[in-house]
């Protein structure tokens, strides 16, 4: 039995009148933890820092609790934390059954309450965060970037995954009641294709969105690269020979007019195409004057 004492703690319970209340002092000496105990031999303890300890009283609520509720500090005064039941409002890792969604009064939200950002990690490294101070960016989600600049704001790549059928990427049309939309979406393929859009608008209407082998986008005039001239035939010759200057593929298509004085009406046509020299051969009805040219335009083949 002295082995015992010798051991545990000394337990001293002093009973004190303080402005006609009752308070029980238990202490021990050696540990400063307090064993409670009834007739079961184990104990359940309460212990406080070795070190560093400041004085206070934590005040019981006075009534008891609803089943679920926990214990939180309502108030703080100088030396006294103020303890009340409430309910348990936190999101378990199983899921939680809640109410009803939302952010008023007896509804419940998953976020902050006050004017900070809420952010998502994943092993220590932040994946996504809303944003929750106050201004023009209040609300703005940014997934792999802190700083989002828009409602949604993506800092790394964007993959519309599908199981069979292709996923689209919609745009719906600008009316509130409207139930349309353009969207775009990729065909079956050998390989990846990245496209890569100009760097500057188009500088006049009517350009088209072409594209090299690459897959580097730019803005060109339709006939931009359609290869076309003006000839000036020799003066008195019928037949004529007009160089293209670029490679005429087998089955292109010379398109060919007069362009003559008025009153004349003269008749032409394409003899032949030279896919070796790059040329192609036109005969006129009469021989051509001073003031006579021939327009031409080479369409390629598919």
């Amino acid at each position: 039995m002295q082995r015992m004492l010798n051991i545990l703690a000394i337990i001293t319970a002093i009973v004190l009148l303080v402005n006609g209340q009752h308070r029980l002092m238990a202490q021990s000496q050696t540990t400063g933890t307090l064993n409670l105990r009834n007739t079961q031999p184990s104990t359940v303890s309460l212990s406080i820092p070795q070190t560093g300890v400041a004085g206070y009283t934590l005040l019981l609520p006075a009534q008891q609790g609803s089943a679920g509720q926990v214990l939180t500090v309502a108030t703080v005064t100088t030396g006294q934390s103020n303890l009340t039941w409430s309910d348990a409002a936190y999101w378990g890792l199983a899921g939680s059954s809640i109410v009803k969604g939302g952010t008023a009064s007896g509804e419940q939200y998953l976020g902050t309450s006050n004017e900070q950002d809420l952010v998502l990690a994943t092993n220590g490294v932040e994946r996504l965060r809303i944003n929750g101070a106050a201004g023009p960016r209040q609300g703005f989600i940014g997934i792999a970037t802190a700083t989002p600049n828009a409602p949604v704001d993506l800092g790394a790549t964007v993959l519309l995954s599908n199981s069979g059928s292709a996923t689209e990427l919609r745009f719906a049309e600008p009316f509130s009641s409207g139930t349309n939309f353009t969207s775009f979406k990729a065909r079956e393929q050998a390989q990846d294709i990245t496209y890569t859009l100009p760097g500057a608008a188009p500088t006049s209407d009517g350009m088209v969105l072409t594209s090299s082998t690459g897959g580097d986008l730019q803005w060109r005039r339709p006939l931009a690269d359609v290869r076309r001239g003006v000839f000036t035939p020799a003066i008195g010759a019928f037949v004529h020979v007009i160089a293209v200057g670029t490679d005429i593929t087998s089955g292109s298509i010379p398109l060919i007019t007069m362009m003559n004085p008025a009153g004349t009406t003269i008749g032409l046509s394409v003899t032949g195409v030279d896919d070796v020299n790059d040329t192609f051969t036109v005969e006129t009805s009469v021989p051509l004057g001073a003031a006579d040219r021939i327009a031409w335009m080479i369409v390629q083949p598919n």
